[in-house]
């Protein structure tokens, strides 16, 4: 039975089952040639078929329509079809839903994080109404006015981060990531406790109870989850504290790992009250006030505390700056940026991928051409035939989303290893229903936009030439929106590179900063003995001296010292002070940054001495206090004189002498400038908390766990921490910039990729179309060196013209990197160089695979064919 008979079988009954109209519309879709099978000519077959389609179409009138039959019935119809089409050709299905996949699992991945640091509100009581109040570094007593004499907020609370205590008993000391907070810290964030209660109002005062909530990691740790942990003293540096609570599972306010939480001293009697300026404060706006009306009072308040202040008042300029945000808006400012080019990364890529599945189905559609012109001389419309096409292409997408998914899941953990640790809320990132949305959606998006130009494209072919055995497709047109494809392709990979090359320049100038100290060989660690035990100033200094005479005696340690800070310590005090003959008003003081050290601290980090001495055992506890400056102290306070024997004053501590400048260090990070430091002698001001650090340059391994082991043996209850080597050190102050140069430089090679693919594939395809040309010239006469270079040529054109698109638009995006970049410029030589020329390379290493095939076509052999 010939085709058009068993057509017209399937037609001709009056009730046909579902599975026999997929098969009937199955057969008139075929891609092969209906008369061949038959027997019939071309004529008589299309003749023929639009009867038996006039058929189809009184069937589904009488039949199909009278049944209520809509359009949903035939979405389904075209699934299945789409199924089985992708089915047949598992190779191109195969590349393109790995393309595709990739392209979305890296939007899927990066937005999860997106999502939960930027977009999903904070997990408190209406999140919307707090606010990061007078943001910045404020005083106890800066807080106590917010807290009383705001009126535009409800509550107010203060905390401090960055702060950490010696846990000991219930098993082996560990420090602990801790924040100082306000009584009614809880109550403002509205967070219900897991176990127990929060803070009384109160608390926070002199001479109550010291009390303690603990973290839910560090409750299941620690005490088993047991609920009989609240109520039970802890040891926190030598002091028993009593847990009254346990935080909720996720709640690690206000930075990841925070462990703890104990009530802030709020003393008005306390020097600290109002000198120490390292709290933040958050409060929640009374329903109906604005953010600007809430400005105006903290600005008119700060006015007030300022004359009030009896340390030091800061200029009139200082009330300008004072801003309120959202809380969740202060808490990612430092991520927003960073994240938002990642975004804009991976978007680029799903772009390139969707134009290399966009052209994959421009090539696949020259084989369906004679398909879709039989359907089309059967009577199906454009619309139609375009509808089953755009169809096909969603089913593609959908499978790519499918492992879009599997892989964001997977690569998930491994994305959150590469994010700076300090990124907010990155223990809570997970591919949640939210993000599953946006897969959906951004699946559904990505199968209409790779497959709409070629679907309207193959739609519109005509029937005549296929059935007659011609090719619609040898005109120019699908060549040329293929080549624009690609040249799309090829501009957005420039984008990539290009930003990609700014952050790993930025990076490498950023490594290349000397940070004014040796970091190779040096071993660090944070030595954090109970302070209750070691109040007294006399055992601080013995237990410490104990410690570094038996490190100094380590074998393979060449030097050591012990210091209060290390460089890039976040957490590095800031105090103010006058400089005699430099401060002219008593009320301004200046700001600097200090630490405690012992003599050999500079010798052991290679830190030159410029002027004057260095401090030994002169410096003692009932000498002059003394002091030594960097140069960057002299240089502002004791401008073209020197600094030694000038005289700092303080607030609360007895003036300093300078004995000596030594060099600038980068303290913060290798970004900022040095700022006013001073280094006091450890004998004239002890503490217990203190570094180690030994300059051991066959193995700071080695000498890490030595330092372990002595500061167990001096002091089974003192925790030590953070024990690392100095270049480790210097690897975390750069996370960010290298996190985002490592997955920019991995998205770019994979646009890199996706473009020399893309350029392969069309150049591939237009050496297939012109075998018959090209076995013409070279039977003629022409040389293969000439087929070579007429291939090659197509593709430059193409990688020419994505190359000076994508310069030009990465002229302006790369602009909004500027806060990213380190002594870089958005529009750097080098990267705009280097990024074109590998492009470049990498097209035309593309192009050269076909050259090559198309310079061994045989003339007699494709001609005879």
């Amino acid at each position: 039975m010939s085709l058009l008979q068993r057509l017209r079988a399937l037609l001709s009954g009056n009730r046909v089952h579902q599975d026999m109209q997929d098969e009937m519309r199955f057969h008139l879709d075929m891609e092969s040639d209906a008369g061949e099978k038959s027997g019939l000519s071309t004529t008589e077959a299309r003749r023929q078929a639009k009867l038996a389609f006039g058929s189809e179409q009184r069937y589904r009138e009488e039949g199909l329509e009278a049944r209520g039959v809509s359009l949903w019935h035939d979405l389904g119809a075209d699934l299945r079809y789409a199924v089985r089409v992708l089915r047949r050709t598992p190779v191109f299905t195969a590349v393109a839903v790995v393309t595709v996949g990739l392209g979305i699992g890296a939007n899927t991945a990066i937005f999860s994080v997106v999502n939960t640091v930027l977009l999903k509100p904070l997990p408190y009581t209406d999140p919307g109404a707090l606010v990061s109040v007078w943001d910045g570094g404020h005083s106890r007593a800066e807080f106590a006015g917010v807290r009383d004499r705001v009126k535009t907020l409800t509550s107010a609370a203060a905390y401090m981060p960055n702060w950490s205590m010696s846990l000991s008993g219930d098993g082996p000391p560990e420090r602990i990531v801790t924040s100082l907070v306000s009584s009614d810290f809880f109550n403002v964030l509205g967070v219900t406790p897991q176990v127990g209660r929060f803070f009384r109002p109160g608390e926070d005062m002199p001479g109550v109870e010291r009390v303690a909530v603990i973290g839910y990691g560090l409750w299941r740790d620690r005490f088993g989850a047991d609920p009989s942990a609240v109520g039970r003293q802890i040891d926190l540096d030598g002091v028993k504290w009593t847990v009254v609570g346990v935080a909720p599972r996720e709640f690690t306010f206000p930075e990841p790992g925070t462990r703890l939480w104990i009530p802030i001293d709020m003393n008005p009697k306390s020097p600290a009250y109002w000198g120490s300026y390292g709290n933040q404060l958050i409060g929640r706006l009374k329903p109906g006030v604005t953010k600007e009306q809430n400005v105006a009072e903290v600005r008119n308040l700060a006015a007030q505390l300022r004359m009030e202040n009896p340390v030091w008042r800061p200029t009139e300029g200082y009330l300008e700056g004072i801003t309120v945000s959202g809380l969740q808006d202060h808490l990612v400012k430092d991520s927003r940026r960073f994240l938002g080019v990642l975004l804009g990364a991976v978007g680029l890529v799903l772009l390139i991928a969707c134009a290399n599945v966009a052209n994959l189905l421009i090539v696949r559609g020259s084989a369906r051409e004679r398909e879709i012109a039989i359907r089309a001389t059967l009577g199906a419309g454009r619309r139609r035939i375009t509808r089953q096409l755009l169809v096909e292409g969603v089913v593609l997408a959908s499978i790519g989303g499918a492992l879009a998914v599997a892989l964001a899941v997977a690569g998930t953990g491994a994305l959150m290893r590469l994010l700076p640790s300090a990124t907010p809320r990155l223990s809570e990132v997970r591919v949640d229903a939210v993000t599953l949305g946006f897969t959906a959606l951004l699946t559904l998006a990505t199968g209409l936009l790779f497959s709409i130009a070629p679907s309207l494209r193959l739609a519109g072919t005509g029937g005549g030439a296929a059935l007659a055995g011609g090719h619609a497709s040898q005109s120019a047109h699908p060549r040329r929106l293929a080549g624009a494809l690609v040249s799309t392709q090829i501009a957005f990979a420039v984008v990539l590179a290009i930003a990609a090359g700014l952050l790993a320049r930025s990076l490498s100038r950023l490594l290349d900063v000397n940070p004014g100290f040796e970091t190779v060989g040096i071993a660090t660690a944070r030595v954090s003995p109970p302070r209750a035990k070691y109040l007294a100033k006399p055992a601080q200094r013995a237990f410490h001296a104990q410690l570094l005479e038996r490190v100094q005696a380590f074998p393979g340690v060449t030097s050591a010292a012990i210091t209060t800070q290390l460089p890039f310590d976040q957490t590095s005090p800031i105090y103010a002070m006058w400089v005699d003959g430099y401060t002219t008003d008593p009320n301004v003081l200046e700001l600097y940054e200090w630490r405690a050290i012992t003599p050999d601290f500079l010798r052991t980090m290679g830190i030159p001495i410029r002027s004057g001495r260095n401090l030994d055992g002169r410096d003692r506890e009932g000498t002059v206090p003394v002091a030594l400056i960097n140069e960057t102290a002299a240089k502002k306070y004791w401008p073209g004189k020197s600094p030694i024997g000038g005289i700092i004053r303080f607030p609360w501590k007895d003036p300093l002498e300078v004995v000596g400048v030594v060099a600038d260090i980068r303290n913060n990070d290798l970004k900022q400038a040095p700022m006013p430091t001073f280094y006091l002698a450890f004998e004239q001001f002890p503490q217990a908390d203190a570094y180690v650090v030994a300059s051991t340059p066959d193995n700071p391994g080695r000498a890490l766990r030595a330092i372990r082991t002595i500061v167990g043996e001096i002091s089974s209850d003192t925790p030590v921490s953070e024990d690392q080597t100095m270049d480790r050190l210097i690897e975390r102050s750069v996370a960010t910039p290298r996190s985002a140069s490592l997955l920019l430089l991995s998205f770019g090679a994979l646009a890199l990729v996706l473009g020399a693919v893309g350029t392969y594939g069309l150049v591939a395809y237009g050496v297939a179309r012109r075998t018959r040309e090209i076995a013409v010239r070279l039977a003629v006469g022409a040389q293969p060196a000439n087929v070579i270079g007429m291939v090659i040529k197509d593709g430059a054109k193409l990688a020419g013209a994505g190359i000076l698109f994508g310069l030009l638009a990465a002229l302006g995006l790369t602009r909004l990197m500027r806060s990213l970049l380190f002594e870089t410029a958005p529009v750097d030589a080098v990267a705009f160089t280097t990024a074109p020329l590998v492009l470049a390379a990498a097209a035309l290493a593309a192009c050269l695979v076909p050259a090559l095939r198309a310079s061994r076509i045989d003339p007699a052999l494709s001609l005879k064919e």
